[in-house]
């Protein structure tokens, strides 16, 4: 049964790289908070480490949607910068 998807996006456009980053993600509603999301960031960052070439993991969230900000702060992300309307994370890779 899908419970959710994640995308990794193995390059950056100028607005990606200003926007939603490298990996984007969501569960389906039935199926949020039981821990899905963090355990399938956590699969696509091992997986977005292999392919990416900069030295950290570009991500954005909602600034309204703290559950996801915390799953991202669960798998090492910070917030590099914010704006009204999101929060723009980052994760270091250590190559």
């Amino acid at each position: 049964q899908i419970v959710g998807l994640f995308r990794v996006r193995h390059y950056l456009n100028d607005a990606l790289r200003n926007g939603s980053g490298h990996i984007g993600y969501g569960i389906k509603k039935e199926f949020r908070g039981k821990g899905y999301a963090t355990k399938g960031l956590a699969l696509a960052i091992e997986k977005a480490k292999e392919i990416i070439k900069e030295d950290e993991i570009y991500l954005s969230v909602y600034r309204y949607n703290i559950a996801s900000l915390r799953i991202q702060q669960k798998n090492g992300a910070y917030i590099h910068h914010s704006d009204e309307n999101e929060h723009y994370t980052r994760i270091k890779i250590n190559n």
